[in-house]
């Protein structure tokens, strides 16, 4: 591990950093929930899973939703936001700690801040998902790799493994990292023996046994997740292997503030940097350069090369968690000389630009509709949505609201601002709500909710459409007019629905 190097003029201001820091943390994860009238789309599915505590869900693993479902359930409308911005903390926690053992520690801390000059770590957290949730396991992952090479104990091996096994049973994806590890293990000359030693092997152990009950889940649900991962490629027009290699672009995009607020540092420091008598040393540093430079650069390209290999449709934000080594990489690179220039320009770059993306969020939660002609996902009149769903259940059944069926969207946006936070029946195959069977709905009913739209009348999920004729089910039907909030004089959301109500709940029987 580097000691701190003490330079002239490049006292770091942690004061204020930890000021900013704080201030930004609270902005993030009080203003989006003031003011924004609903959640996210991401936020809503997950919550719908989340709630049902299952090992596995049709689109992915269970761990995110299930730990999103009880901030929610504790901190209420706030609990999505604030657990986005404890995932970035904590990965800039993690990335300070992996940049004390590879540079001093004025490079590891400016290398942390840069790290919020790469997008992904600002307006895309205030939608937590499954991208923002491996944020810190890729973190960690990078870290405990590190101080398990460093020194080879016995504590980070078994760390790195447990680490895993969350990170899989977070996103597949994690699997990208953890192969990286292994690339660099047998190809490394003055690490490959370390695979002769108990630990890898006793991580892999540790992994696997986290994931094991995701896995009999994978193999009773018959794959689910995959199954639908490749319908959903299959109905999607464009040649996969062409666009994967228009990652490592969408990817480059998402660093330009970092280059941006680097590019400024260096032009504003220019006349110092040309007129000075010492000429900058060209050398890493870092004490390893090119694990570096693996952790950085090596998953994206892996990424890039199984779409174009085995045509893969990749999606641009399955790179945000990639990036959480950028920073320390540029601080690899920045020569000790011309470090003291810089170090002002490049805090106060990085803290203009999450102040303009500060502003540009809370403009987006309260004029964004009205600038785009048309509400987005946060626009939508959530808990009138709710309120009307639980009168209309109320006046006609005297059991609580169980489930909800419908899209994910309607459905689960109802289910999560309710009171009762009913279950979710989700459109499409049964299997995607497999905790409500024929059994369930008979005893409790359901409350089925649709858009109004001119196209034909649509058909209820099953098992819900087996039980149409069902006398043991008395169905009722209304219609709800309900105002957008950013436009109360514009065309109201019209949503149709259907309760179903067993008999011994009927109200007026």
């Amino acid at each position: 591990m580097h000691e701190s190097i003490s330079r002239p003029g490049t006292t770091l201001p942690l004061p204020r950093l930890f000021a900013f820091a704080l201030v930004y943390f609270l902005a993030w994860s009080i203003l989006p929930a003031v003011l924004g009238h609903s959640f996210p789309l991401d936020v809503v599915e997950s919550l719908s899973w989340g709630k049902e505590w299952q090992w596995g869900y049709y689109k992915h693993p269970p761990l995110a939703p299930i730990v999103l479902n009880i901030f929610y359930e504790g901190l209420g409308k706030f609990g999505p936001y604030v657990l986005s911005q404890l995932c970035i903390v904590l990965t800039l926690t993690l990335v300070w700690l992996t940049g004390r053992r590879l540079m001093d520690t004025q490079r590891a801390v400016l290398g942390t801040v840069l790290t919020m000059g790469v997008a992904y770590y600002n307006f895309p957290a205030i939608e937590f998902n499954h991208n923002i949730a491996q944020m810190p396991i890729w973190a960690a992952l990078g870290y405990l790799f590190v101080a398990a090479l460093q020194e080879n104990k016995l504590r980070y091996w078994i760390g790195l493994g447990v680490v895993a096994g969350l990170g899989m049973m977070t996103k597949y994806s994690i699997a990208v990292l953890l192969l990286t590890l292994g690339l660099y293990l047998l190809g490394s000359a003055q690490y490959r023996k370390v695979l002769l030693r108990p630990g890898p092997w006793l991580a892999v152990c540790l992994m696997a046994l986290i994931f094991a009950p995701h896995m009999l889940w994978l193999k009773a649900s018959q794959w689910l997740p995959f199954a639908y991962a490749s319908g959903r490629a299959l109905s999607e027009a464009g040649d996969p292997r062409l666009e994967a290699l228009g990652f490592p672009l969408t990817q480059l995009a998402a660093h330009v503030p970092l280059l941006s607020v680097l590019a400024w540092a260096w032009w504003r420091s220019r006349r110092e940097l040309v007129g000075g008598t010492v000429i900058a040393e060209r050398r890493w540093h870092a004490s390893s350069p090119f694990l570096l430079l693996v952790l950085t650069l090596l998953p994206g390209l892996i990424v890039m090369l199984l779409g174009v290999l085995l045509g893969l449709r990749l999606r641009d934000m399955w790179g945000s968690p990639m990036w959480a080594f950028s920073g320390l990489l540029v601080m690899a690179l920045l020569p000790d000389v011309r470090l003291p220039l810089l170090q002002p320009k490049l805090l106060r770059g990085i803290a203009v630009w999450l102040v303009l993306v500060s502003v540009f969020m809370a403009l987006y939660m309260s004029y964004g509709a009205q600038l785009r002609n048309r509400p987005g996902r946060v626009d939508w009149p959530a808990a009138a949505i709710a309120q009307q769903a639980e009168q209309a259940w109320g006046m006609h059944s005297t059991c609580r609201l169980d489930t909800v069926a419908g899209d994910y969207w309607v459905a689960g946006l109802l289910s999560a601002y309710s009171v009762v936070r009913p279950s979710v029946l989700i459109d499409g195959d049964p299997r995607f709500s497999p905790w409500v069977d024929v059994r369930r709905l008979k005893q409790y009913g359901a409350l089925w909710v649709w858009q109004a739209k001119k196209s034909e009348q649509p058909q209820p999920p099953e098992p819900l459409k087996s039980l149409n004729s069902d006398e043991t089910l008395h169905t009722l039907e209304g219609a709800w007019q309900i105002t957008w909030p950013h436009a109360p004089f514009s065309a109201p959301l019209e949503l149709k629905w259907r309760a179903y109500v067993p008999e011994h709940c009927l109200l007026l029987r």
